[in-house]
């Protein structure tokens, strides 16, 4: 017990001796006991100032990172310039070279007589000018022509079909209300109908309706025949045999309103459809020689 305490009191004081050490270097450190108030403030105001330094260095810190350039993207940046670089000096040297081989050209050609070749091209491009002058000339005189030739063609035109309409109109407000028809000028044949604004090609029409145009159609330019001093017979035969009920009664009496000053004959083995029709209806007898 008394080795082990005179351990410990050993121990003890050594760390006793580095206490009193540390305590004599504090004391050297602080400096007298009736100075350590003013080093004391003058060391808090050193901090303080070195904290505001601190905070000034970390806001410039801060501001230069903000601001800083980015590596990575000056780096690729870099890199892109100079492939632009290295391509425009590659084509600098591509275009020496064909201004070389031009100049080559040039100076092989200098003796072929290019200037009078380059005059005969002149006075070629002169004389196919000149060409496309006439030709537009003659382009603007045909395309004239055409014009007027156009506009003659509608005024015939007009003037012949108008006294067919003239006829025909009261035969088409037998069928229809407010319809007109346009003629083909080639085959003088009925070509659209135009029914409450809408125009139709007669082709598209049904088989009942294109017969019904049909027959008026023929009646009409039998009446201007017989206006004209020509009269001839109308001659219809099975006419009429895609109407309905409605429309041939319509149709009866369309022919009875031109029969009125022009002879119309009608042949049909259809009596019963036609037995409405009116008229006289011929027949036939026996021939009996006279005397």
């Amino acid at each position: 017990a008394r080795d082990g305490a005179n351990a410990a009191v050993v121990e003890t004081e050594r760390a006793l001796a580095g206490v009193a050490s540390e305590q004599a270097g504090l004391a050297a450190a602080l400096g007298p006991e009736q100075e350590r108030d003013a080093l004391e403030a003058q060391r808090s105001a050193a901090l303080a100032q070195a904290e505001q330094g601190w905070l000034v260095a970390q806001a410039q810190r801060d501001a230069l990172l903000a601001g800083a350039v980015d590596i990575a993207g000056a780096e690729a940046k870099l890199r892109r310039m100079r492939s632009v670089v290295d391509g425009a000096a590659a084509e600098i040297a591509s275009l020496r070279e064909e201004a070389a081989e031009l100049n080559g050209r040039i100076r092989a050609r200098a003796d072929a007589a290019v200037e009078e070749a380059w005059q005969e091209a002149a006075e070629k491009l002169g004389a196919a000018q000149r060409r496309v002058v006439a030709l537009e000339r003659e382009v603007a005189l045909l395309t004239r022509l055409r014009t007027a030739l156009e506009a003659a063609r509608t005024e015939a035109r007009d003037h012949y079909f108008a006294p067919v309409m003239t006829e025909l109109r009261p035969l088409l407000g037998l069928l229809f209300e407010d319809a007109t028809v346009t003629f083909d000028e080639e085959t003088l044949l009925p070509r659209t109908v135009s029914r409450n604004g809408l125009e139709e090609p007669v082709g598209v029409l049904s088989g009942g309706m294109r017969e019904q145009l049909a027959v008026l159609t023929r009646l009409a330019f039998a009446r201007l025949l017989a206006k004209d001093g020509q009269p001839a017979p109308v001659i219809l035969d099975d006419a009429l045999v895609y109407s309905d009920d409605d429309r041939i009664e319509r149709m009866f009496d369309a022919l009875h309103r031109q029969a009125s000053d022009q002879q119309i004959i009608v042949f049909s083995c259809r009596q019963r459809a036609f037995a409405q029709l009116g008229g006289t209806i011929l027949r036939m007898v026996p021939w009996v020689p006279e005397g």
